[in-house]
Formats: C-alpha cells, sequence, structure tokens
C-alpha cells in the first residue's frame, strides 16, 4: 500500500512539472494458495484435534465385530486451490479399563470418509482429498472390539487433523 502511494505522488508531481504528458501505473497482485478446516464448527485453522469419547458396544456391536460411530465428526474445508486432509492418532491406545488389565490399541480404530476406512496410527495418513471450493466431511469412526468381553474403562480416540495444499 505504501509503495502504492508513493508511485501515486510521483507520477503526480511528475505531471505538475510538465516532465510528462501521460503516465501509466501498473498495478498487480497475487493470490496465494490457502486451505483451511474446522471441526465440528470450531475456529479455522490448518489443524484440529478431535477428542471423541467411545460409546459402551451393544449386543449389535459385538456381533458384527465393531463399534460403529457415523459421522462421529463433521470437518469443513475452505480452500482456493487443491488440498489433502492428513489424520492421525495422537495416543498409542484408546485408554484402558478402570482396573488396568486391558489397554485397547490404536490400532483398533479405523477413519473414513464415505465408507472407505484406514486403520489409525501415530503417522500422519492422507484421509481425502479436493478441489477448491467449500466442503462439509462428515468422518465416520469404526472401532474393532476385543473377543473376550469389553471391560468397564475410559476409552475415547484422540485424532489430529491436518489440511496442506496441493
Amino acid at each position: 500500500m505504501k509503495k502504492l502511494v508513493a508511485l501515486i505522488l510521483t507520477a503526480t508531481a511528475l505531471l505538475a512539472m510538465g516532465a510528462q504528458d501521460s503516465v501509466v501505473v501498473r498495478i498487480s497482485w497475487r493470490v496465494l494458495p490457502f486451505a483451511l478446516l474446522s471441526l465440528d464448527g470450531q475456529e479455522w485453522g490448518e489443524s484440529a484435534v478431535a477428542a471423541t469419547p467411545l460409546p459402551a458396544p451393544t449386543p449389535t456391536d459385538f456381533q458384527r465385530g465393531y463399534l460403529s460411530l457415523p459421522q462421529a465428526v463433521t470437518l469443513r474445508v475452505i480452500s482456493n486451490t487443491r488440498w489433502t486432509v492428513f489424520v492421525q492418532a495422537l495416543s498409542p491406545s484408546l485408554g484402558t479399563s478402570y482396573d488396568g488389565t486391558f489397554n485397547w490399541e490404536i490400532s483398533a480404530l479405523e477413519v473414513g470418509i464415505g465408507g472407505d476406512f484406514l486403520p489409525l496410527s501415530l503417522v500422519p495418513q492422507p484421509l481425502v482429498s479436493g478441489a477448491n471450493g467449500s466442503h462439509v466431511l462428515p468422518v465416520d469412526y469404526r472401532v474393532r472390539l476385543p473377543e473376550k468381553a469389553l471391560p468397564p474403562g475410559d476409552y475415547q480416540a484422540v485424532v489430529l487433523y491436518t489440511i496442506t495444499t496441493d
């Protein structure tokens, strides 16, 4: 902005002095690529953390072998370029039983969009990619249940979502 004001003042001074009959001023700008995400309506940023409590499995969950959490979280993306959302666990487990005898490994958690699931790990993995615009992405969780009964405990999925531009 300061350069533009200085350029206009210089051009005006030259005209006033009669040094030129005309002045050409060129203004240009460059729009940088950006991609931002919001988790369940929180603030926009380049990353977001979701801590989702895992409910007690039902008999139907045990019958099919996994706990299903459709639309566990909702990501919103705005971007003026291509983007990719990465996902990773922030903890090596989903928690432990109250008596400390059971540790639910993070590898039991799968995260998916549109029916395609991937097992979660401590390493960032691409979850979904897209083009510029505004997007609403419901994210489903699926948690494989242990073969024996799940002991009472404090279980939750703590997941980091990060967006990058391509």
